[in-house]
């Protein structure tokens, strides 16, 4: 290490620190209002062992985690395995951003070489953000645990809330070294960011299906089961925090000795071939070209949403057993009545599966727009002016082809849940419900969509707020029962108008306003982007009053 590193830490930090203070303020007002909401809403043994009764249904165990055998809880009990996985995933995708940041888009912009040219080696980028993301880490750590501590809870104890906070600080740096190795593997950091976001997607469902199926013998394969393992404020076992911190390691070195293996801009696994001499028929125009590149995330995206949208859909024959776990039951209120309170219980789960594949379809969106955004920054559109490329058909194509690719992913991931749900189960779902939830996600994956342009367009520096806007906005909807969240609250996105169905239908005055309101976005989106200064490409040469232009 020189001081050449110390000096790319400090303009990593001074590029990364508003992403910083946002993840800050998230993460902490998550865990306070996470445990001001259960100390408030279950602050008695009655209203504790209903909230036990509901988190022990297979459909709350999928949504959080599976409650520990313990002969007494506490709320810090309940409190820590709720919010374990929950805040795992927050700091894994925090995580993701960071390595991102200062791996392959300061590769991606020409700083990363431009740093080469002074007396640095190819690792000093790598172990400059291994050190911006300790320091962080460290600090998202100190900070939750100092909001666990102030909330008065029943059963909290400061080793306890320890524990908490350095088991989220431990998984993060674990995350971050898998992306760090991903940084190595593949040259776009789209690529990247959509693998790792992939990676923790994987987590969250494997654990989901573990914890349904009470399969405790596969509990090592995702690293949210471990979590669950430490059962903390009750055995506090600090085994994970050693599992994890030895793995972040392990990880850490493995990118440093994969950073001499390949050269600038370019990754060791390679998609390369050889060119024909002539482009074909597809491959002559822009919006051909835009198709081209997109297309591998596309399907990287696509192969991800089918595998999540067939573990969810094997679920629905474990979370509408609960009738026949129970015989009695059965017999108190007849067969008729159960048919009814099991469609019920398919219909509530189905709520949690929409909102889960609904978002990873709007991350694809993103990570289209995401492209735009680093392309035009850079300049990249500049070099095809032969094409009369307009700032219209750049907008358009773009925007349009993010809209497109969001809602094809969320309607092919959720036709796989279907087809699965209805291959595990006696009597298949019910069309008209499943068509409800088809129907009525699409409104506010079109709103997210728009605004992303809405940024990019007026401003591009905060663009990446997006995604941590659409994560806070995501866990509100997802949480919203277990903490009781004012609709006040939800209704600030576009999951607060939609986040319930198909247990209540979308109007379609709902539905008509939300798709009104994408539009109205989008306009203002492109006028942004026709008169932003930051973007020096070809200027508007013609003008058509349509948002998606093919090429002739």
């Amino acid at each position: 290490m020189n001081r050449n590193m110390w000096w790319l830490l400090g303009a990593n930090l001074k590029s990364d620190y508003r992403v910083i203070i946002v993840w800050l303020l998230v993460n902490f007002s998550l865990i306070v209002s996470g445990a001001l909401k259960l100390a408030d809403l279950y602050n008695s043994p009655e209203t504790l062992d209903q909230l036990l009764n509901m988190l022990r249904t297979p459909m709350m165990t999928a949504m959080f985690a599976r409650m520990p055998e313990l002969s007494q809880y506490t709320v810090a009990i309940v409190y820590a395995a709720i919010m374990l996985p929950i805040m795992a995933v927050l700091m894994g995708l925090m995580n993701v951003q960071l390595v991102v940041r200062g791996t392959r888009q300061m590769e991606e912009s020409g700083e990363t070489e431009l740093i080469r040219g002074g007396v640095t080696t190819a690792t000093t980028p790598v172990i400059a953000t291994i050190f911006e993301v300790l320091g962080v880490n460290v600090l998202m750590t100190m900070t939750m645990g100092i909001g666990v501590v102030l909330i008065p809870m029943h059963g909290a104890t400061n080793g306890g809330a320890i524990l908490f906070a350095t088991l989220l600080g431990t998984f993060g740096l674990m995350v971050a070294g898998i992306t760090l190795i991903l940084s190595q593997l593949f040259a776009e950091s789209r690529s990247v960011n959509a693998i790792g976001y992939g990676v923790i997607a994987v987590m969250y469902v494997l654990r989901a299906v573990i914890d349904v199926r009470r399969a405790a013998e596969w509990r090592w394969l995702s690293p949210l089961n471990w979590l669950e393992s430490t059962r903390v404020f009750a055995d506090n076992r600090a085994g994970a925090i050693l599992t994890q911190g030895w793995f972040a390691i392990v990880l850490g070195l493995i990118a440093l000795a994969l950073v001499n293996g390949r050269d600038i801009n370019a990754g060791i696994i390679q998609f390369t071939g050889r060119g024909r001499q002539r482009a074909t028929i597809w491959l002559r125009g822009f919006t051909s070209l835009f198709v081209r590149l997109q297309a591998r995330l596309v399907l990287t995206w696509l192969v991800g949403l089918a595998f999540f949208g067939a573990m969810f859909g094997s679920l629905f024959h474990e979370v509408g057993t609960m009738m026949i776990d129970n015989p009695q039951l059965t017999k108190i209120i007849g067969a008729q009545l159960e048919a009814s309170m099991q469609h019920a219980i398919y219909r509530h789960f189905l709520v949690m599966v929409s909102m889960f594949i609904s978002f990873l379809a709007i991350l694809a969106g993103l990570n289209v727009m995401q492209r735009f955004h680093i392309d035009t920054v850079r300049g990249a559109y500049d070099l095809l002016g032969g094409m009369r490329l307009t700032r219209l058909k750049l907008y358009a194509t773009y925007v349009s082809g993010a809209m497109i690719v969001a809602l094809c992913l969320w309607g092919l991931s959720f036709v796989i849940v279907w087809f699965t749900a209805n291959m595990v189960l006696t009597a298949p779902l019910d069309v008209t419900m499943m068509q409800q939830a088809l129907v009525g996600y699409v409104p506010s994956i079109a709103v997210f969509i728009a605004i992303a342009a809405v940024l990019l367009g007026w401003a591009p520096r905060w663009f990446g707020l997006i995604y941590g806007y659409a994560g806070v906005m995501f866990l509100m909807a997802y949480m919203k029962n277990l903490m009781d969240l004012p609709m006040w609250a939800l209704k600030l996105s576009p999951y607060g108008w939609t986040y319930n169905v198909p247990v209540v239908s979308l109007s379609v005055v709902r539905g008509s306003w939300l798709c009104g309101l994408a539009v109205a976005l989008l306009i203002v989106g492109y006028i942004g982007f026709k008169n932003a200064t930051w973007y020096k490409g070809t200027e508007t040469v013609t003008a058509v009053p349509v948002f998606f232009i093919l090429e002739k």
